[in-house]
């Protein structure tokens, strides 16, 4: 695994409520999954690295509003 990536996502699911609210709703049933927890983080820093490869591309500033409705 990608630690660097990991740490992202372990940043942002305990920081932010709206991806923390993702980030349980990954793991509701796999909880007892060895390695789930990492695995998780990653794609949950892969998501915030789409949303700032995609905001860069179009040149826009991030709208957290429109995430909330995504």
């Amino acid at each position: 695994m990608n630690v660097p990536l990991g740490l992202a996502g372990l940043v942002a699911s305990n920081s932010n409520s709206l991806l923390s609210t993702w980030f349980a709703s990954k793991l509701q049933g796999r909880e007892r999954e060895k390695g789930i927890y990492m695995v998780v983080r990653v794609k949950l820093a892969a998501k915030m690295l789409v949303i700032a490869w995609t905001l860069m591309k179009k040149k826009e500033m991030f709208a957290y509003e429109q995430l909330n409705n995504s």
